[in-house]
């Protein structure tokens, strides 16, 4: 399997199928797809946990992405598990607040993790951005020791890793509010259907996150990968920093 097939797999089976099974089968009922709100939320989250643990055991390491990925799948289910342990069928009231918390806290570490590295081989730029798989980056580093630029090459990825951080800090006070705002109406309702709605509002918050956080938090990477580009182009004098083709 090629390396597009195997994201639009990875794709549909860590966030198109647990989100569907959110939205649609998180109610009580007799119908075969009337789960329930745990039994729901339990298999939603095998899918994303499932092919991490898949990845880890075939690859033999974790990615960073992979790590993070997982890292805020598990704090999904530590939440959730908090939150059906009030009274009766309700919610926790705090449910919506740790919530958020959780949902900005993957993009506050990266984010950190990010400026923290910029100057290390294994710097999270180089995960995002700057990877070998983009930029031939021994044929630039060759040019910038030759030509003694040093100094000015840790300016330009300084200054990436500083842009990337940033967008990430923007995501996580985006999510934040998101969390909120699907979540807080949940209270509302009954008691005995708080937790299906909860499950709901999990399942489009997804949804809702990767059109309205990770569309733009896509187009910022994209802006700073050609920002590594001309920089990199100009300070090296060659014309094309990226990988052969």
């Amino acid at each position: 399997m090629d390396k597009g097939m195997q994201s639009l797999l990875n794709v549909v089976l860590s966030v198109l199928v647990p989100v569907l099974i959110l939205e649609h089968c998180s109610a009580h009922g007799s119908g075969l797809l009337d789960l329930g709100p745990y039994l729901a939320m339990g298999i939603a989250l095998a899918f994303p946990i499932g092919l991490g643990l898949w990845g880890l055991i075939r690859h033999r390491k974790v990615d960073p992405v992979t790590f993070f990925g997982l890292l805020g799948t598990i704090l999904t289910g530590v939440v959730t598990f908090y939150a059906t342990q009030g009274e009766a069928a309700a919610l926790r009231p705090d449910t919506p607040w740790w919530y958020a918390a959780k949902e900005a806290l993957i993009p506050l570490l990266l984010g950190g993790i990010m400026v923290a590295t910029t100057k290390s081989e294994t710097s999270m730029l180089r995960v995002f951005v700057y990877s070998d798989a983009l930029f031939d980056i021994p044929r630039i580093e060759r040019c910038i020791s030759e030509q003694g630029k040093q100094r000015e090459y840790e300016r330009v990825q300084w200054r990436a890793s500083l842009l990337t951080a940033a967008s990430l800090f923007v995501s996580a006070i985006a999510n934040f509010l998101l969390a909120l705002g699907f979540l807080l109406p949940v209270l509302r309702e009954s008691p005995e259907q708080q937790p299906v709605a909860y499950n709901q509002a999990v399942g489009n918050m997804t949804w809702c996150g990767y059109l309205i956080i990770g569309v733009p938090l896509m187009i910022t990477l994209i802006l700073v990968m050609r920002y590594l580009m001309k920089k990199l182009g100009a300070l090296t004098g060659l014309s094309d920093v990226t990988m052969p083709r």
